[in-house]
Order: structure tokens, then C-alpha cells, then sequence
């Protein structure tokens, strides 16, 4: 397989998600953290604390710098953490937006991420601050857009970097996605 063919693959699964995003339910965060955190494992080989928060700050944020510079109320720049703790251990890991004993001890916080659509008034990156909360809007639209546009950003990169570009076709080769199958 190449490394166009892997990226065909996740750019068709990406247009999935985005479409996902439109039916207005929970589905597209839980597809789009499941699908962070395999770029993660696909750029680095696995997906620990250290490696997927460095993925958010490497990858992601170069679609919107907003994923490691955005700032809470309270003042922590700590969105990354928040994103492993809330989206990768809680919704795929552990099917919850509330951080785990663990979680907290991680650094998480209850509600520092907030998940909606843009079709009910609210804005990706919104900050959200009614009831004392702290927290950041992520909407399910442009949440997904975003992951989309990571898929190129990674891939981009790869073109001309070997190092990447290897660890993607190992490990996608040792680990093939959901399908199996390269179309």
C-alpha cells in the first residue's frame, strides 16, 4: 500500500465524520477523539499521554493554533490535556465526558470541554463560562472539519519527511483501521 492510497482511505473516513456532523447527535466527537487518537499511534507509533497531547500541539494546531493556544477564563493553556483526558480517556476510553479519578490527577477538569453544533447558535472555541464553568465549546461541524484538514496537514509532512512517512505505512500495515481494506 502507498502512501497516497492511506491517505485516500482516511480522507474518505474524515468525509464521513463530516457528514456525521450534521445529524445534530454525539456520534461525531466519538469518531473524531477514536480518530485522533489513531493519528496519534499512526505518527508515533502508540498513543500514550505524552504522544497524544504532542500530536494536538504538532498536528492539530497547525490547522488552528486555538488547539494549544487557547486560554480558559482561569487562565490555563492547557487545552491539549484537557482533549486527552476528556475526549480520548473519557468518551472512546471510558464512554463519559467526566474525568476519572485518574484523569483529574492528569490534570483533566469536569466540563473544561463542552461539545454542540453550530446549528443551535454556538461557535467552535467558544468560550463558556454560564454556572461557573470554565470550559471550551467544541462544535460537532468544524471539530470534524478540523480532523479532515489534519489528514492533509499529516500527510503533507510525510511527503517529505521519511521518518513519517514510515511510521505511517508500518503501522497501518501492522494495524490496519476499520474496513481493513484500502479502496
Amino acid at each position: 500500500m502507498t502512501l497516497e492510497e492511506i491517505k485516500k482511505y482516511f480522507v474518505n473516513r474524515c468525509s464521513e465524520i463530516v457528514s456525521l456532523s450534521l445529524r445534530g447527535d454525539p456520534w461525531v466527537f466519538l469518531c473524531g477523539a477514536a480518530m485522533i487518537d489513531y493519528l496519534t499511534n499512526m505518527t508515533t507509533g502508540s498513543s500514550t499521554r505524552t504522544k497524544y497531547i504532542k500530536f494536538i500541539n504538532e498536528h492539530l494546531s497547525d490547522v488552528n493554533n486555538q488547539y494549544k493556544d487557547f486560554q480558559y477564563k482561569g487562565g490555563s493553556i492547557d487545552l491539549p490535556t484537557q482533549m486527552y483526558v476528556i475526549l480520548r480517556c473519557g468518551i472512546v476510553h471510558s464512554f463519559s465526558f467526566v474525568p476519572n479519578q485518574q484523569g483529574v490527577a492528569n490534570g483533566g477538569r469536569i466540563r473544561s470541554i463542552l461539545l454542540a453544533h453550530e446549528s443551535n447558535g454556538h461557535t467552535h472555541f467558544e468560550a463558556y463560562t454560564k454556572n461557573g464553568m470554565d470550559s471550551v465549546v467544541f462544535t460537532a461541524e468544524q471539530f470534524s472539519k478540523d480532523i479532515k484538514s489534519v489528514i492533509e496537514v499529516i500527510f503533507n509532512k510525510a511527503k517529505t519527511d521519511s521518518r513519517l512517512e514510515n511510521e505511517i505505512i508500518n503501522y497501518v500495515t501492522k494495524h490496519p483501521p476499520i474496513l481493513g481494506q484500502f479502496e
